[in-house]
């Protein structure tokens, strides 16, 4: 899925909103601002199926 926004508070805000951890924020606000800086404009292109779920992986790995 490719997700594009007018601004970053506007894809900051969808981020917040969509993601369930503060893991798969951060995953998130990084391509954001990788994006940006090489394309100069905000998008995302989000495989829900496989990045996101690497990264609830990862935040349970942390808390045992």
């Amino acid at each position: 899925m490719k997700k594009t926004f007018e601004n970053r508070l506007v894809a900051i805000d969808w981020i917040a909103n969509f993601v369930e951890n503060e893991g798969q924020f951060e995953v998130l606000r990084e391509q954001l601002n990788f994006n940006y800086i090489y394309t100069n404009s905000y998008f995302l292109e989000i495989n829900e199926d496989e990045e996101l779920k690497e990264v609830v992986g990862l935040d349970r790995n942390k808390r045992s």
